[in-house]
């Protein structure tokens, strides 16, 4: 009889290691990424922009043909230019859509949306018109 409660709080306390590693795990993909900025963005397909005073508002999906998750964003405004990262995650992809919908807080105007990743940008408001 005495032996089994060694035994118990021995599997207890396995048990509860294994939940910390996986919730450490979960936070650091789910969350860790922001540390490195734009550097671990990825592209986006943007379907709607919205610029209103104080406020960008894009609405879009994930553009990869594997089904990834939202994960989240990154953006920064300098001047009257904000850039927009986001990412999304394969591991998350199970759980959740591509799709989504943010809205980022502004200061001043909005005159240019540029979507950034570590390795590029592009203009994605206003849209230039192609002249032919």
């Amino acid at each position: 009889m005495k032996q089994t409660i060694p035994i118990f709080a021995r599997c207890i306390r396995t048990l509860a290691a294994v939940l910390v590693v996986l919730a450490v795990a979960w936070l650091a993909g789910r969350y860790g990424w922001r540390l490195r900025g734009f550097d671990a963005c990825q592209g986006a397909g943007v379907e709607r922009v919205e610029v209103t005073d104080g406020q960008v508002t894009l609405t879009g999906f994930d553009p990869g043909s594997f089904p990834e998750g939202f994960v989240g964003w990154y953006a920064e405004q300098n001047d009257d230019r904000l850039y927009v990262g986001f990412r999304f995650s394969a591991l998350f992809g199970a759980f959740e859509t591509g799709d989504f919908t943010i809205t980022i807080p502004t200061k001043g105007t909005v005159g240019e949306i540029y979507i950034k990743t570590g390795q590029n940008e592009y203009q994605i408001w206003p849209k230039e018109e192609v002249t032919l």
